[in-house]
């Protein structure tokens, strides 16, 4: 916040080192008509130009001369000695707007903030006034930039024990089948200590790779991570999510189970199916033959 705070900074004080005197004299004006007829006063308004900074040189010409004859202080002679002038110095002002508007490049300079806006006096210059966020607005931005970067994180993450645990069983099954794709001809198990960390694993021949731990067995199967993870996984769901359970979970709860199908892998067998019993015929009497052959006579 403190780097973007000091780069308007530094874009501020690059727009008014480009700022020309000219710039500087009709801002100072723009800022005295204003202080004196109203904050929503133009040059335009002020002289009754309708058309704005479409007014043609003509236009421009007959309003001033118009607005000049009402405010010349011959009209204010009998006044008081203040209203005299506060007469002249209104007068002063209006003979150098007629001079801005009737002069082609001061007129396109005017016109030009007249469009974007005028900058304000901050005690040591014109400077244009400085984007303050809200703190509802900060809070969404960070938001919105912490979920973002989670997101991808957990992505990447993923991504990257995915590959360890699967050179971790490449890496065991090289050492159990002494760098052989086929697993072992007798089809026994193979029971192998790891260097690098020193766990026991077990291989079997089907290829899968178990963990052998206080007389327990895990398997070791990179497919158990999620390398997708959705919108449930994300910041932009958990954080809005827990809120509410929080706080209305108790009447409408959110559920925010993570619903994951871990992919086959085509190298891992499928459990063996329960082999359907073979239904026996239904024979009739067995009979043994003289030849030693058995028959079985027909039932009736």
């Amino acid at each position: 916040m403190r780097f973007i705070q000091l780069l308007l900074l530094l874009v501020a004080l690059v727009t008014a080192a480009q700022w020309s005197k000219e710039d500087y004299e009709i801002f100072s004006l723009n800022d005295k008509i204003q202080q004196d007829l109203g904050k929503a006063t133009t040059f335009y308004t002020w002289l009754n130009l309708e058309k704005g900074p479409k007014s043609t040189q003509q236009e421009i010409t007959k309003a001033y001369r118009k607005l000049s004859r009402t405010l010349h202080p011959d009209k204010f002679a009998s006044a008081s000695k203040s209203h005299k002038k506060k007469a002249n110095e209104r007068f002063q002002r209006l003979s150098l707007v007629g001079n801005i508007l009737r002069d082609k490049s001061l007129k396109r300079r005017y016109d030009y903030f007249y469009t974007k806006g005028f900058p304000k006096w901050k005690g040591t210059g014109y400077y244009y006034s400085k984007f303050r966020p809200s703190v509802i607005f900060t809070l969404v931005i960070l938001y919105v930039l912490v979920g973002v970067f989670h997101f991808f994180a957990l992505k990447i993450n993923r991504k990257q024990a995915y590959k360890r645990i699967e050179d971790l069983k490449s890496l065991i099954k090289n050492q159990a089948w002494n760098g052989s794709q086929l697993p072992p001809a007798d089809g026994s198990d193979r029971k192998v200590v790891n260097e690098a960390n020193g766990k026991e694993f077990l291989v079997k021949p089907d290829g899968s790779v178990w963990l052998l731990e206080d007389d327990e067995q895990h398997i070791i199967d990179e497919n158990e991570i999620n390398v997708h993870p959705g919108f449930k996984d994300s910041l932009f769901f958990k954080i809005p999510a827990k809120l509410w359970n929080l706080v209305l979970g108790k009447w409408v709860p959110i559920d925010t189970t993570v619903e994951y199908t871990k992919p086959v892998n085509p190298n891992q067998p499928v459990a063996d199916e329960k082999k359907k019993p073979v239904k026996k015929k239904n024979r009739g009497k067995k009979v043994e033959l003289p030849n030693g052959k058995v028959v079985y006579s027909r039932k009736k």
